[in-house]
């Protein structure tokens, strides 16, 4: 299978994924909203952007919560939701929906004996303090907190800032598991504010926005789906990503993951004949 066929192949799935999602969220009546390059997608290509592997979504925290306790008796029997409750494994405080039966293992967690099947993200979007003292104190907790979580993770070419970070880290929290918990605990539990957070995105405190942003959302295609967005999708994109509208150059056209294996077909660590094809081994897309 060639590199753009098993790109293809995960693009399937994930969209497959994320019907699931969106038919789930509608039976149950939860609130949701694309996120990251797949809000990019929606407005500038009505579905994916052509080179990424990633699908996104958040949902206010306690249609999250929600969906953690009543999606799993739902969900098709082939559907994994992922958290640290379910896969203690896991080092994170959002979700993903994985497909069993399929692998797509990413670098940073290849050590980590946990579901690697093909998936959607989904984060939790929690209340944030208004600019000044009181948000700078939450992140510099929570950081401390992700900076722990962050020794589960394989880093092939940590600096020696990271190492002395994540040291001093696990001197202060001993207990990864413990750290999970505190550290959804505190981001859980902020007073309703004009602000929320993403705060386990990957674009940190770009990814702190006015709530009117969100609001009740509207909805977009994307590959054919209606996808929900947030009202203000333009002022969320400006913020994360400056010009949106903007193609990056050539080079820079790849998708963000780090893979060690992929296949669509088989679940990891078994694939047919126990023999890895090497044509799907260690891939960035």
């Amino acid at each position: 299978m060639t590199q753009d066929e098993s790109l293809a192949r995960v693009k399937q799935i994930e969209l497959s994924l994320l019907r699931d999602f969106i038919e789930l969220c509608n039976a149950l009546n939860l609130q949701y909203f694309a996120l990251g390059g797949t809000l990019l997608g929606a407005v500038r290509h009505a579905g994916f952007i052509p080179w990424d592997d990633d699908i996104d979504v958040g949902m206010p925290r306690g249609d999250y919560e929600r969906l953690l306790t009543e999606a799993p008796a739902l969900l098709p029997e082939n559907d994994f939701l992922q958290t640290w409750r379910t896969d203690p494994e896991f080092p994170a405080n959002f979700a993903k929906l994985r497909r069993s039966g399929t692998a797509f293992v990413e670098r940073s967690l290849k050590n980590r004996k946990i579901h690697h099947g093909i998936y959607i993200d989904i984060f939790p979007l929690d209340y944030c303090p208004a600019p000044g003292r009181a948000r700078k104190r939450l992140l510099l907790y929570s950081n401390l907190l992700l900076q722990r979580l962050s020794c589960r993770f394989y880093h092939p070419q940590k600096s020696i800032k990271m190492r002395l970070r994540q040291i001093a880290a696990c001197l202060l929290f001993p207990s990864c598991s413990a750290a999970v918990s505190r550290r959804e605990r505190l981001l859980s539990r902020n007073p309703e504010s004009d602000w929320v957070a993403n705060y386990c995105g990957a674009w940190g405190e770009r990814e702190i926005v006015p709530a009117s942003w969100y609001g009740q959302g509207q909805e977009l295609s994307f590959e054919g789906l209606r996808l929900r967005v947030p009202s203000d999708y333009r002022a969320w994109l400006s913020q994360v990503y400056g010009d949106y509208t903007r193609l990056p150059p050539e080079s820079e056209r790849h998708g963000h993951h780090t893979t060690e294996y992929i296949d669509p077909d088989h679940a990891w660590p078994e694939p047919p004949g126990n023999a890895r094809d090497p044509d799907n081994r260690k891939r960035s897309h």
